[in-house]
């Protein structure tokens, strides 16, 4: 089946082997920042556009 490559890159540092588990660390502590980081942003702009209607 076709994968993605930057899924496929994803995956595979995901899993990393046994030896590097400081990578597989790092990499989730990045995924889940970038993933609280997009949350928020999406969170303020619709607050932001709620008040922006809100004042017209």
């Amino acid at each position: 089946m076709f994968r993605p490559l930057g899924f496929f890159i994803g995956l595979r540092y995901l899993r990393a082997k046994r030896k590097n588990h400081f990578i597989s660390f790092i990499s989730l502590i990045s995924m889940l920042g970038i993933a609280l980081g997009v949350t928020t942003l999406i969170t303020v702009i619709s607050v932001m556009n709620g008040f922006e209607k809100e004042l017209r």
